[in-house]
């Protein structure tokens, strides 16, 4: 009994030092730090050309979310520098980012979230990719995807949108986080508040298309 008692011992000691080496751990360094500022929050996208989607049977000239709180955030990216741990480079692509908010992340276009021009008439999974590549049309600004080497790269504004569908919680029109789902990377707000717009794109004009400095 006294010999088991010990193993059980030993055991959870292990345990405990293998518990506290992974804590430990270092985390991967950081192979950019990519500025950015969130120039504006859009209660709707309007498109210069209508589209044609699968889950109406006319082209649409506008989406709004479901959810009437939700909304896109859009993005400018002033400058990456990339750092020398980034061997093979800094893989740049548009669609890796994501908006953190208390504990949850945002991005992508889930199917039932958006109404077309006002009709009962939702997105389903199939639009997903069309409906993307219409917003990206009115918003985005610069490649949707880039290799970039160790250096500074100033003066980008690289402008993108993030959905987001539902109303976030605690949220006052602040400066939104971003997060990057690919390499390892610091991203740095510059600290201005977004402006709040009913409507982007087509007949409705656009957000900000560069970055002012960032506050002191």
């Amino acid at each position: 009994m006294g010999e088991f008692l010990r193993m059980t011992g030993r055991f959870a000691a292990l345990l405990a030092l293998a518990a506290l080496a992974a804590c430990s751990s270092p985390r991967p360094r950081a192979h950019a730090v990519l500025q950015y500022q969130h120039v504006a929050n859009a209660h709707e996208i309007r498109f210069t050309n209508p589209i044609a989607l699968s889950a109406a049977l006319y082209r649409v000239n506008y989406l709004s979310p479901v959810d009437a709180e939700g909304f896109w955030a859009i993005f400018v990216l002033c400058n990456a520098d990339v750092t020398d741990q980034a061997r093979r480079g800094f893989y740049y692509n548009v669609n890796q980012f994501r908006v953190s908010h208390e504990g949850r992340e945002f991005g992508g276009v889930p199917p039932y979230s958006l109404r077309y021009q006002g009709q009962i008439d939702l997105n389903n999974a199939g639009d997903t990719l069309p409906i993307r590549d219409a917003v990206a049309a009115e918003i985005q600004e610069g490649p949707p995807e880039q290799l970039f080497q160790s250096g500074f790269y100033p003066d980008l504004n690289y402008r993108f949108a993030i959905f987001v569908p539902k109303a976030l919680p605690n949220y006052a029109g602040e400066e939104l986080a971003l997060t990057y789902k690919g390499q390892p990377a610091i991203l740095v707000g510059n600290g201005k508040p977004p402006s709040d717009l009913p409507a982007v794109g087509g007949s409705a004009g656009g957000a900000a298309a560069a970055c002012v400095p960032p506050l002191p």
